[in-house]
């Protein structure tokens, strides 16, 4: 009887420790950094612009930047969203629930990264109301007033990005990026960005609001282990 008990416990361990294995190995997923510079060579579209509007100057200032399009003066693309074109893996709670304010007429920031199924809190600090608005078949349609020291919540379902305006302030604009998964990131001031991924093959996409897709089918990069410089032009 005690030999028959051992056995079964053996057997109950041997198949614990096993499916423990399973789990880690499952969950153990080795991540290479792909860092570099995101470009613009050629002959440049308008850039840098600026609005002279004389619209809310207590408010909005004067000369205010038009983002859509900011690149610096050796060539580096700032807010170019860098992205895995399909993958899998979980993403960061705290992109369940982003807030997305608007300061000095501005949006803040100019790319807003909320996971699908999450929802965006959108707000004003400011002393004049705004119209945020955008029209999308997945994430539905948003144009609301949004007065002083108010907010308005949006879910957002499916992956997408989404471009963001303010018809009271007509140089307002922003670019919303609803993840189905975590490899996702946009450049700084510099183009630069650097984003942790899968080792592996993996289908790089770069989106800019005014250039759009760098390229439409995406850019295979081999991630190893450690840093890998990858960077990308648009011409």
């Amino acid at each position: 009887m005690m030999r028959k008990i051992s056995v079964a416990l053996a057997v109950a361990l041997a198949t614990a420790l096993v499916a423990r294995n399973q789990v880690a190995s499952a969950g153990d997923v080795k991540l290479g950094t792909l860092k570099g510079k995101v470009t613009f060579k050629g002959s440049k579209p308008e850039k840098n612009a600026k609005d002279t509007t004389e619209k809310d100057p207590s408010s909005c200032g004067k000369d205010r930047e038009i983002e859509k399009l900011v690149v610096a003066d050796d060539g580096g693309v700032k807010d170019a969203v860098v992205y895995v074109k399909e993958a899998k893996g979980d993403i960061d709670p705290k992109f369940n629930k982003v807030d997305l304010d608007q300061k000095k007429c501005m949006f803040h920031g100019h790319v807003t990264f909320v996971a699908a199924g999450g929802e965006i809190v959108f707000k004003n600090s400011d002393e004049v109301a705004h119209n945020a608005k955008f029209s999308s078949s997945d994430n539905g349609t948003f144009n609301e007033q949004i007065g002083p020291n108010k907010e308005i919540p949006h879910k957002f379902p499916k992956p997408e990005i989404i471009e963001l305006t303010c018809s009271a302030h007509t140089w307002m604009s922003g670019l919303i990026v609803v993840m189905a998964h975590p490899y996702y990131t946009a450049s700084n001031e510099k183009g630069e960005y650097e984003l942790k991924l899968p080792v592996g093959k993996q289908k790089i996409m770069v989106f800019q609001q005014v250039l759009g897709k760098l390229d439409k089918k995406g850019i295979d990069v081999d991630v190893k282990e450690g840093d890998n410089k990858q960077d990308f032009e648009f011409k």
